[in-house]
């Protein structure tokens, strides 16, 4: 049986050197289809500093109206979907998650990125019922919308892997409130098996964040330190990882989301198109760069 191929994107969050119109002109020319865009205030961002995901992001959208549609106007023009927003929403912050909400509906219903709360100051019971109450406030919003909310699975929160995301999301209908199915995450914490993570999801799934993790030793009795690496040399198996997905008959988005630093951003974004298409059973081996060339550019 064919299955439809999945849609390819890519998380603007992990590129921070590009500006967002050259990364939905490079998304293009490269054959991907979509972005996810990270939102978040521009005005701290300092062009004379080094670029990084975290603090100095350059490839970020503001969080009003007119950045969005201006974004959105760009990446239609190339033919890129926005298929995801992701701001850094704080569970019980009403007002900002609300205003979100609608700007995904100006990015032709993009579906918004929500975290849920950390366990660390928290126990988990309290901060499930915390995160039940906020849904239960926001959902209408994004319902009358037409916006899916998404929930991550990700490390050092209540969500830190499919089952305990679909903890929360099984009480809330699949086309309201997804889960980001993030496989370089589960590395760190929660990972399970793929198969199983996938029948227990069903229709919740929404999309699917591939990057991959390496580990280091620090030392006996203190465990390893884990940090990001390029998608092909970390310890998730992805190439079976992904070919289990393909099986599975999926086919929306897969975002990749690659933090490593061993490739430039714009190596990385050629680089992993072809292997996770070549992951995927959708083209031949990849010709791809080694570490050391990537070093000596």
């Amino acid at each position: 049986m064919t299955h439809p191929e999945p849609r390819l994107g890519a998380s603007s969050a992990s590129l921070p050197s590009l500006s967002p119109e050259a990364l939905a002109d490079e998304l293009a020319r490269l054959g991907y289809q979509g972005v996810e865009w990270r939102v978040a205030d521009t005005r701290p961002l300092d062009p004379s500093q080094p670029w990084n995901a975290r603090s100095n992001n350059r490839c970020t959208i503001a969080p009003n109206a007119a950045a969005i549609e201006g974004i959105q106007r760009h990446c239609l023009a190339l033919g890129l979907k926005v298929f995801g927003l992701s701001p850094y929403l704080t569970v019980g912050d009403l007002d900002q998650t609300l205003r979100m909400i609608d700007l995904a509906a100006l990015a032709d219903q993009a579906r918004l990125r929500l975290w849920a709360p950390g366990y660390e100051g928290e126990r988990y019971p309290e901060a499930y019922a915390r995160m039940r109450r906020f849904l239960d406030q926001i959902l209408p919003r994004a319902q009358a919308q037409g916006v899916r909310l998404v929930l991550e699975v990700h490390q050092r929160t209540i969500c830190s892997s499919p089952s305990l995301a679909m903890r929360v999301a099984e009480h809330y209908p699949h086309q309201h409130l997804g889960i980001i199915y993030d496989i370089g995450n589960l590395a760190i914490e929660g990972r399970e098996d793929v198969q199983l993570s996938l029948d227990l999801m069903g229709p919740h799934l929404a999309h699917v964040q591939i990057k991959n993790v390496a580990y280091r030793p620090l030392g006996p009795g203190q465990g390893w330190q884990w940090d990001w690496c390029p998608p092909d040399a970390g310890v998730l198996p992805l190439q079976a990882m992904l070919a289990t997905l393909r099986a599975s008959g999926f086919s929306d988005w897969v975002s990749i989301e690659d933090f490593s630093s061993t490739y430039s951003d714009l190596q990385k974004l050629s680089r992993n198109r072809a292997l996770v298409r070549h992951y995927m059973g959708l083209d031949s081996e990849p010709a791809v760069s080694s570490r050391h060339e990537a070093i000596s550019q």
